[in-house]
């Protein structure tokens, strides 16, 4: 073994010449034998690695393939720290492939490491490293007691807050078990807020709405709280919730509280887009979706990705489409729109009689219009959900959100006089094809969106007075709003030095005079407090299934909220 061979990267392990970057062992251990190798294979990729760096990376690999007579464990006082970070990130990265974790652990094992030096005053030698009690016992205990603590902090902050406000939702584990995520947002008179779980309760037994209620009741008493500080509570929307005599919203009802129920509002936006989703063109695509990604084990979804590769297509595959996913209708209808020409020369090659009813649409007008205008609609409707996902929103700014794209709905009048700025995929056909292309016919579906929207959100509807007065207090009138509130509106609407304020919402509530504006800050308390949606609860669900995987499945319910 002669030590410059590696420059070529092989190195001697084992007493065994191999190649450091394929696992490559020469059956003859000549020069030319080994250059010729790093030549052929690996020159293109690794040429760039020069002087420090690339010793760096090969005593990196040798300690990956055990070396055992120079080790990078035996790396001297004067090795630079890049040279030792190298190292380690391939002793972990082995780990990490050995035991089949994702690549993204990485990051999550740096993570821990940074916290344990931390923990050492920044010096952690091997002994103190494996002193550090890790043990399944040890780690389920310490995760218990972690949410034991949080849980005394949320009993203190809910037992001084002003008001707060609850989100509900109800999903189903791998196990067949149901679970109520319920979140809490509570707020404080200083107007901090704070939004956390409370519980994620498991209903082993019927799912009703006195179910709901009772779990619901016994988490507050966990809490030391009661009803009364409540401003609202959002749900699904689901049966169990709204039932006016056995739902949650019943059993509400019964005990004479006050507070408003929501139906979420991300939900009811989701189900105004069905009007969409059920439309002849979606259920042809869906079908024609299903159709490329079937088949005899998935054979025609393999020849389409190679398809897709070898004609540089813009996108390499197409999703199926899952009514339970908010963008899922979106994101089917961008990629096979882009697609649409791909897919029409596919469908040919395939020569399969189930496709024969399909490939003469591909060059009908009236279904690529509908296909266009549908996708564009879908889009917008995606940009309205992503808005509404956004965390820490006050109630009334997603209800401006949703005021806002009712009255996009009116630019339909654009589609009839010819203009496609809001319509980017008609605009892309009317190029295509011209004044063949016929829109207005499918101007019906902006119509059954709009009698939709108009329907739906009637319970915000409700709270539209409040929600105004809340946003900008100096445009309401002042006859038409409560009577506790009137006569300090009136000392604020005519207070010189508040007009000049461009603060909105709650920042301009925060610099209010408390005993000047005690009503008016108590009601923007109890505004603020107001869950919106149950975006926390679909969140907290997606969670769940990372964490109670079919690996996992027996976790307890107490390890399971811990975990949560």
């Amino acid at each position: 073994y002669d030590k410059v061979w590696e420059d070529n990267f092989f190195a001697c392990i084992s007493n065994k010449t191999i190649c450091l970057l394929c696992g490559y062992e020469p059956s003859i251990v000549k020069k030319f034998v080994i250059e010729k190798h790093y030549k052929r294979k690996h020159f293109e990729e690794y040429a760039k690695y020069v002087d420090q760096e690339k010793f760096n990376l090969i005593e990196g690999l040798k300690l990956v393939y055990g070396e055992n007579c120079t080790s990078v464990l035996d790396i001297d006082n004067d090795a630079t720290s890049s040279a030792k970070a190298v190292t380690a990130s391939y002793s972990i990265s082995h780990l990490i492939a050995k035991n089949s974790k994702p690549f993204t652990e990485g990051e999550f094992v740096k993570e821990c490491l940074i916290e344990a030096v931390k923990s050492f005053g920044n010096s952690l030698t091997l002994s103190e490293a494996s002193s550090i009690p890790l043990s399944k016992k040890t780690v389920a205990s310490r995760i218990t007691h972690i949410a034991s603590s949080l849980e005394e902090k949320l009993k203190y902050l809910l037992a001084t807050c002003s008001y707060f406000s609850l989100c509900l939702d109800e999903s189903t584990d791998n196990r067949h078990v149901s679970q109520l995520s319920i979140f809490a947002r509570i707020v404080q008179n200083d107007f901090s807020c704070v939004e956390e779980l409370l519980d994620f309760v498991p209903l082993h037994d019927t799912t009703t709405g006195i179910d709901i209620f009772k779990a619901v009741e016994q988490t507050l008493k966990k809490f030391n709280i009661d009803f009364s500080k409540c401003s609202a509570i959002v749900t699904d929307g689901a049966k169990a919730m709204t039932g006016s005599k056995i739902g949650f919203f019943g059993q509400i009802k019964q005990r004479d509280l006050k507070f408003p129920i929501i139906h979420c509002i991300i939900h009811q936006e989701a189900l105004c887009g069905k009007a969409i989703k059920l439309c002849t063109a979606m259920q042809i695509i869906s079908k024609i979706i299903n159709v490329i990604k079937g088949g005899n084990k998935s054979l025609s979804h393999r020849k389409f990705q190679s398809f897709l590769q070898e004609h540089n297509a813009i996108y390499k595959d197409i999703p199926l489409y899952c009514e339970v996913r908010w963008l899922s209708a979106g994101r089917c209808l961008e990629k096979f729109f882009a697609l649409r020409k791909e897919i029409f020369i596919f469908l040919q090659e395939m020569s399969l009689a189930k496709c024969d009813d399909f490939i003469p649409l591909f060059e009908d007008l009236d279904f690529l219009s509908e296909l266009a205008f549908i996708t564009d609609l879908t889009s917008h409707l995606n940009n309205l959900n992503l808005k509404l996902q956004k965390a820490n929103q006050t109630i009334s700014q997603l209800v401006s959100h949703i005021d806002s794209f009712r009255r996009k709905l009116l630019f339909k009048n654009h589609t009839e006089s010819g203009t496609f700025h809001f319509y980017p995929s008609c605009q892309i056909l009317f190029t295509e094809h011209g004044k063949d292309c016929n829109f207005k016919k499918h101007l019906h579906l902006i119509e059954s969106l709009i009698a939709q929207f108009d329907t739906r959100f009637r319970d915000f509807e409700t709270l539209r007075k409040d929600l105004i007065l809340f946003e900008n207090p100096f445009t309401v009138k002042i006859e038409e709003q409560n009577l506790e509130f009137q006569e300090e509106l009136c000392d604020l609407q005519n207070d010189v030095s508040l007009k000049t304020r461009s603060e909105k919402g709650i920042d301009f509530f925060k610099i209010l005079n408390r005993s000047n504006y005690p009503r008016l800050i108590n009601f923007s308390l109890r505004i603020f407090s107001m869950f919106g949606s149950t975006y926390l609860c679909e969140c907290s669900f997606s969670k769940l299934k990372s964490i109670k995987t079919d690996k996992r499945s027996c976790l307890s319910d107490t390890s399971l909220s811990s975990l949560m």
